[in-house]
């Protein structure tokens, strides 16, 4: 009998080859030859429960951008060797499996596959790696050395494409080192593959409080029911959750679409962190919004929702998370487009406090 669990099953499941994914969604000349020509540099992986929210019929259609290759992941731009992720996170490696760009925190990178291929991932290309004994332990050792290190993020790929017990061995490990005061576990797992949340991986992640989930939506119809159950077993556990994620040309460049996605999380105790613009990588310069284009968008949310559900605006320059902060030329543009007002006949209550006259 086979004991695996549903998530397991799902795992092995996805769709990996151009043939089985155009019985389904009756590829474009254009989709099919982007499959061929980048199997081997970046080759399609789709999970049934995603490859289900992809309306067939509308080849223009968001979620559908989001994972079958394109004709224009194949165009190349002048200077785009100069955005190699890989290149530049090497300068912060000093052991496999360990990115420490930032100080106070660092990123631990236990296995980079994942269950579907986003084709905007700007670690797209770099070859599988999942850490063995020896590198596990130097990575767990230098993180016990640099006692500076209080913030440890969990990422990859994907740690959720580890089991239940991988994934205990590097939390537990992880919290067990006394300067390391919070973890945070970034995943998009979820987003692909639902019953990955199961009542066992909650209980689990409940024992290693303070503990944050990190989700990486990038539109709100990828907030589906089964995934809604799973993100409530979460929050009934004390799990804090954090939604941080890209703003995508054609996907979600959009404010109805932000707001609409960022209140669904709310309400599922999911708080808007950030929105990042601006992350280039090759095959990928069509998703990319511009900063002016960015502030905008998420200015125009401001005083249109509630306060926790903008998130920060983020950009990389030169390897480095810079912050939007402050009120720019383009907020204060998007804001008054977004709300008109009609000149007021009512006193100034600051003119008549201190008695100016009522003209």
């Amino acid at each position: 009998m086979d004991h695996r669990e549903q998530w397991q099953l799902d795992y092995e499941r996805l769709i990996t080859t151009r043939a089985e994914l155009d019985r389904i969604l009756k590829l474009t000349d254009g989709e099919k030859k982007a499959s061929d020509a980048l199997r081997s540099a970046y080759p399609l992986k789709i999970s049934r429960h995603y490859l289900d929210l992809i309306d067939p019929g509308d080849p223009d259609d968001p979620i559908r951008k989001i994972v079958v290759p394109s004709m224009a992941e194949l165009s190349t731009r002048p200077g785009e060797s100069d955005d190699d992720v890989h290149e530049d996170e090497a300068k912060y490696q000093p052991v496999p499996g360990i990115i420490h760009r930032y100080p106070g925190k660092l990123l631990f990178i236990p296995a980079l596959g994942c269950p579907s291929h986003c084709r905007f991932c700007f670690r797209k290309g770099r070859k599988v790696k999942h850490l063995s004994e020896d590198e596990g332990k130097a990575a767990l050792d230098y993180i016990r050395e640099h006692k500076e290190i209080r913030d440890v993020i969990v990422t990859g790929g994907e740690p959720l494409y580890l089991g239940d017990d991988e994934l205990e061995h590097w939390i537990s490990s992880i919290h067990a080192i006394e300067h390391v005061e919070i973890i945070r576990v970034t995943s998009r797992a979820a987003i692909y593959v639902p019953s990955r949340i199961t009542e066992k991986l909650v209980a689990m992640l409940r024992q290693y409080r303070p503990l944050y989930m990190t989700f990486s939506f990038v539109h709100p119809r990828e907030i589906t029911p089964d995934l809604e159950r799973g993100i409530r077993m979460m929050a009934d556990a004390g799990i804090v959750m954090l939604q941080q994620g890209p703003l995508l040309r054609g996907v979600n460049d959009d404010p109805g679409v932000l707001k609409e996605l960022y209140e669904k999380l709310v309400t599922l105790q999911v708080l808007p962190y950030y929105a990042i613009w601006g992350i280039h990588s090759p095959g990928a310069e069509h998703f990319i919004v511009d900063g002016q284009t960015a502030s905008a968008v998420v200015g125009a949310l401001e005083n249109q929702t509630s306060g926790f559900c903008v998130p920060h605006l983020i950009t990389i320059a030169r390897g480095d998370k810079v912050r939007m902060m402050g009120w720019s030329p383009e907020q204060a543009a998007a804001h008054l487009k977004n709300r008109p007002r009609e000149e007021s006949s009512t006193p100034s209550s600051i003119g008549l406090m201190h008695g100016a006259p009522h003209k």
